[in-house]
Formats: C-alpha cells, structure tokens, sequence
C-alpha cells in the first residue's frame, strides 16, 4: 500500500510540472502484456494489443516487403536495392515483442513515467527487418564498383597550336566496412533509407597549379619496333609513368624518383638492355628510349641538364650523341626547371610513336634551340684469341664486330 501511494504521489507531481491535467493512477498500468495507448509500429496504431495481434495488425496493414526497396545514397548518388533481392522480411512478432517490452521494463516507477511519456508524446516504434548478410555485401560491391572513380589532374593539351588547360575531377572513395556496418544497423531498425560511408579524393595537381602555363616550350618524338612486345610495353607504360609530371619553379626532376624502380612487380617485363657492350634480356628494357625522348625535349625547352649518361653504343632511335640512359639508382636523367613558371610534361604513346611534349611560359629572351650531330665512323678493331681447345691453326669467328 506505501508502494502505492507513493507511485501515486510521483504521478501527480509529473502532472502538476507539466501542467497536464490528466489523472494517473495504478490502473494505468497494463499488467496484462497489452500495448499502452499511444504506441505505433511504422505508424500503425497497437494501443491495446497483444504482440502476437499487433504482428496480425501490421502484416495486414502494412505493404508487402515485396513492393518495399532499400535507398543508399552519398555524394550526389543514389543506389535502389528491392528487398527480395537481399532476401529481407519484415520481423512482425519479433518488433511487436521488443516493442512492448521496452515499455515494462524496470520497476513500478520507470513502467509509470514511460506511460505518461506515452500520454504526453506518442511513440512510433521500429519495425525490425531480416535480411541476407551476403545478398547485402554482394550489393555494396556493386555500389563500389558503379560509384568509385578515381581522381583526374589537371593536365595541359595542345589544341588547333593554341594551350589549353583541362581542368581536375575529384574521384570518390567507398568505406565498404562502414557502409555494410550502417546497412545492417539501418535495416534491424527498419530504417529503408541509409546514407553511405565514403569520401572525396583530390588531385593532385590542380588548374591552379597550371596558372600561367601558355606555351610549348618543346616537343620530341622518337620510333620503335611495335613486333618488340616486351620493349613496346615497357615503353608505354614508362610513358604512362612520366605523362602529367609538374615541375615548380626551382625544382629538379629525376627520372629515376618519377619512374620508381622497374621490376616485375610494378609492371614491367624482360626486354633488351646493354650490358657493357652486348645487348642482354633484362626487366625494363626499353625505358632507356623514353629517358632519351625526354633529354631531347628538355633540351629543346632550354632546360638545364644537370644529369645525363650515354649507352656504351649508338641507339637506333636517335642521332649520335642525343641518347641518354638511366639504370637502378645510379645512372639517372636529372633537369632543372629554371623559370618563374611551373613547367608540364606530358608523354604520349600513339601506335610506334612516343612523343614528349613540355609546356611552360617563354623566357623573356626567347632562344631557337637547334641539336646536331656529327658522325666519325669507327672500324672495330680485330682481337685474336688464342684458345687450346681448339685444333691448332683452325680459326672461330666469336663477333663479326660492327662499326
């Protein structure tokens, strides 16, 4: 009776604070395992209801899960899912249990304040929905590969001998994890509208960082055999590498740091290389052709060279004296960007053509650059071997040798 009382006493005050004038007492209380009044499940009415009649009510009133979808939506983007095609069902009997248990749960007091919440401000509850945990991941697969773009730089073109910046696109990044997380979280809530985990990446280069860039300074273009396969690729995709490279006022460029190392595993393939003065298969063959492309361009955009190495032997691909090699960390192909402008370089590979352009803003003094070559034909010398392993007097040609 004291428990009474009291209970009574708190519902009274709660009342005089609120300024409602509604009258509580034990009979409010529902000790029969019915719903309150006030309460909806994705509002439809339960007051007064068993769990097991509010599961009939809600399946009866309630659309098919058939007709229902799931919406994810981030950056711009939207993403419709039906749920059959994640094997989803509403969990009538399993909501309208939770439901009702959040509602007497704790001791006479807390059973009595939920009520009156209830009378002051009625509840719409979750309707709990099961699903497939592999039919979502599978569809957040396909999110990621329709939404996932990545980054474009800016980048300079030449078009009708006119300089032309395109500008950047930011690309966009999925969290897989955290949006499968949010998915799961969202649909035991009957939520059917969730927003995707994901995040904007930017270029790294910028129209901004191009500011100011109206000129080629130079272009360059060399030949090879396309029936090489290896060496084509190894060009190509040192080609790739290279293209979109910025420079800032003041700033060396390696080919060896832009390029990385050139193995099996970033790409590259078995090609053939000097070594000393034989040509041998190695990984990266064919490198040396884009490193002598460039020197050449540089040259022309009266770029200073502050590093350059020659092969032991002419190349077919330039003039004498116009190549350039570079090889591991050691031999590398250095320039320095002296103007008060950024400079651009961009590297193309157009059938057997490999073409290096650099863009830039003209010196004051703007200069003609012109590259020559002279040629001094140098006979191979006879070397004569003597070898015991063969009959005496007889003679093995091991190289025909070449001027």
């Amino acid at each position: 009776m004291h428990l009474f009382r009291k209970a009574l006493l708190f519902s009274i005050i709660l009342l005089l604070l609120t300024g409602s004038s509604v009258f509580v007492s034990a009979a409010t209380l529902n000790t029969t395992g019915l719903f309150p009044q006030g309460v909806t499940i994705k509002g439809i009415p339960v007051g007064g209801l068993s769990p097991a009649e509010a599961a009939l009510e809600l399946q009866s009133r309630l659309p098919s899960p058939d007709k229902e979808s799931l919406v994810i939506t981030d950056a711009g983007k939207s993403y419709t899912i039906k749920l059959p095609e994640i094997e989803a069902l509403y969990d009538y009997l399993s909501s309208a249990d939770d439901a009702l248990s959040c509602f007497y749960k704790g001791n006479y007091i807390s059973q009595l304040i939920n009520v009156l919440r209830l009378q002051a401000k009625p509840v719409d509850m979750a309707l709990r929905i099961s699903f497939s945990k592999e039919k979502v991941e599978e569809k957040v697969v396909s999110i990621q590969k329709e939404w996932e773009t990545p980054f474009v730089d800016a980048a300079v073109t030449l078009s009708e001998g006119k300089v032309t910046i395109i500008p950047e696109k930011e690309g966009y990044q999925l969290d897989f994890e955290k949006t499968l997380e949010r998915i799961f979280s969202a649909l035991s809530e009957g939520n059917l509208n969730v927003a995707a985990v994901g995040r904007f990446i930017k270029p790294n280069i910028t129209s901004d960082d191009l500011a100011g860039i109206n000129s080629m300074l130079a272009e360059y273009s060399t030949t090879f055999d396309k029936s090489a396969v290896n060496r084509s690729h190894n060009i190509a995709l040192a080609s790739a590498t290279l293209n979109g490279c910025l420079l800032k006022p003041g700033e060396i460029f390696s080919l060896n740091k832009r390029l990385g190392p050139r193995l099996a595993v970033t790409g590259y393939l078995q090609a053939p290389v000097f070594v000393g003065n034989q040509l041998a298969l190695d990984i990266g063959g064919g490198i040396c052709q884009v490193a002598t492309t460039l020197y050449n361009a540089a040259i022309l955009a009266d770029l200073p060279v502050i590093e350059r190495h020659p092969h032991p032997l002419p190349v077919s691909y330039v003039a004498p004296g116009l190549d350039a090699t570079i090889a591991g960390d050691y031999l590398d192909l250095k320039f320095i960007n002296n103007t008060d402008a950024p400079v651009y370089i961009s590297s193309l590979v157009e059938n057997d053509t490999l073409t290096i352009n650099i863009y830039g803003v003209k010196k004051e003094n703007d200069r003609n650059i012109r590259i020559t070559s002279e040629k001094h034909v140098i006979d191979p010398e006879v070397v004569i071997i003597e070898d015991h392993s063969i009959p005496e007097g007889a003679i093995e040609e091991i190289s025909a040798g070449s001027p």
